[in-house]
């Protein structure tokens, strides 16, 4: 971020360039997601150098990543599957490069649109309270109104909390309060555990509304606000803040703090989450988390940087160290791959089995690493539905939905091509990207070869068409990425996408029409 900051300076375009075009080509070659997530950070760090609001960069960075995934054919499932598909209806699976001219072309245009319109069009939304403006100026506690909400709780001999343990007191499950430290004497111990009992004379700085303050007095517990007394920080050399986001294919999306027994796995308390434009501080412990939320944490630096580690959540704040020593390994792996598919010597799949394996025997990545890389639902996805794209070619559905479509285009290749086009961008809104490919699939070479065509051409539309649905976050996984971090609104995303889908697609019917002949 650094260097990207000294070599462009804080000219807004010229970051909004340079950012699309690094997303979009590490796209090409990586997972559409984790390009996401390497890159995230890095553009938080530019804008906490530059000032820059993070809501005129991300959106960008999301665009450029699913722009990037279409210019090879490893570059997102999609494309995959559509060289499959066309293996098993007879043809030649599609090179590694088949995508590049389309994904050039769009690329290209999504950055020139960005800069020329998009930029006008992208909000410019920093106002007091946005936990991001503080990610920023680094003052957390108080863009989070976490001061006012800080009491220190002192637990006397006739305290029905002496004796018990926190998960018994039942302070979180029924006053919604955040046990943030127990304070011995001289000694604080910061983020304790649900099993630590608590004794007399200890005393907890805790998180609290002052309604659910009140119903704690009835304990009765002595309670004073944390300001008036000696000012314990959340913050010390030990005791670091840090915000994470829930990453797009993580395992805890749609299960609570406490099911996942975050503290206990972790050592970090979640002292809000931020949801919706606002943030949560309280009754955390049963909130379902979901994609894109951002969660404060608060504890051991050293736990922070163990769970900056984690593939379930994306860090905001600091990138992930880099294994620079390993990285002339990756490169010449990842350059025999391509030689390799290229030359057509060995399938995609087994380039990339080969490559994996060389990385792990290197030492680049250890073997529990490349398991956690895998996308285990999008594979088991894959294996799910690709029997129902070879029913529907096989029993002749595909030709009936493709058999509605010529009628309309008058048998001319390019409206044909230009209507399935125009249904896959449909149904990609709404379906995942590769559901949404194997479904069209199937109908683009039915009616590829209802009007004669070569079924090249509405492949590589029908795999495309998944980089143009940018009307709404829910469309991909790295559109949620950014909404929370950038604090984007759903109508940001059709103001910003709508003009750069009409364009997208006009690219794509032009680049597809001139490359495959019809």
């Amino acid at each position: 971020a650094g260097s990207l900051f000294r070599l462009l300076g804080p000219s807004e375009p010229a970051l909004i360039v340079a950012l699309m075009a690094l997303a979009a080509a590490l796209a090409g070659f990586m997972n559409i997601v984790a390009a996401t997530a390497v890159l995230l950070p890095v553009a938080l760090a530019v804008c906490r150098e530059t000032g820059i609001s993070p809501s005129r960069l991300l959106m960008p960075l999301a665009i450029a990543s699913r722009l990037g995934g279409a210019l090879t054919l490893v570059g997102k499932p999609s494309n995959l599957i559509v060289s499959l598909l066309l293996v098993q209806a007879g043809g030649a699976p599609l090179s590694f490069f088949s995508f590049l001219p389309v994904g050039l072309a769009m690329v290209a245009v999504g950055i020139l649109y960005m800069i020329v319109l998009g930029r006008r069009l992208l909000p410019t939304r920093m106002p007091e309270g946005f936990p991001w403006s503080a990610a920023l100026r680094g003052d957390l506690e108080e863009t989070y109104q976490l001061p006012e909400r800080l009491f220190r709780v002192r637990i006397s001999a006739d305290s029905p909390l002496a004796g018990k343990t926190i998960a018994e007191t039942g302070l979180g499950e029924m006053f919604g309060v955040v046990v943030l430290a127990i304070v011995r004497g001289r000694k604080r111990e910061y983020s304790p555990a649900p099993g630590d009992v608590l004794a007399t004379g200890d005393e907890l700085l805790v998180e609290a509304r002052p309604e659910e303050v009140d119903r704690l007095r009835s304990l009765p517990v002595d309670i004073t606000p944390e300001h008036a007394g000696r000012g314990d920080p959340l913050e010390t050399e030990e005791i670091g803040l840090a915000e994470v986001v829930v990453a797009p294919r993580s395992d805890f999306a749609g299960k609570s703090l406490k099911e996942i027994e975050f503290r206990q796995r972790y050592g970090l308390n979640v002292v809000a989450i931020w949801r919706a434009g606002r943030p949560r501080r309280t009754w955390l412990a049963g909130l379902p988390l979901q994609f894109g939320d951002a969660l404060l944490l608060q504890g051991p630096r050293d736990r922070i940087r163990f769970l900056r580690q984690d593939p379930n959540f994306v860090s905001l704040d600091k990138p992930r160290p880099l294994r620079l020593s390993r990285a002339p390994v990756a490169l010449l792996a990842a350059a025999a791959v391509i030689v390799l598919v290229t030359a057509g010597l060995v399938p995609v799949s087994l380039a990339a089995v080969l490559a994996a394996g060389v990385m792990v025997v290197s030492g680049s990545v250890s073997a529990r690493e490349s398991f956690e890389a895998v996308d285990w639902p999008t594979i088991i996805v894959i294996g799910g539905l690709l029997p129902l794209g070879t029913a529907l070619q096989s029993t002749g559905a595909a030709a009936v939905i493709a058999g509605t479509i010529l009628p309309v285009a008058g048998q001319s290749p390019v409206a044909t091509l230009a209507l399935v086009l125009v249904a896959a961008v449909a149904v990609g809104h709404f379906v995942p990207s590769v559901p949404a490919t194997i479904l069209m699939a199937p109908i683009g070479l039915s009616a590829a070869a209802a009007i004669g065509a070569s079924p090249v051409p509405f492949m590589i539309a029908v795999a495309s068409a998944t980089s143009v649905t940018l009307l709404t976050p829910i469309s991909h996984p790295v559109s949620l990425m950014v909404m929370g971090p950038g604090g984007y609104r759903f109508s940001d995303y059709m103001r910003v996408g709508a003009p750069l889908a009409l364009l997208l697609f006009v690219t794509l019917l032009a680049v597809v029409v001139a490359v495959w002949p019809l």
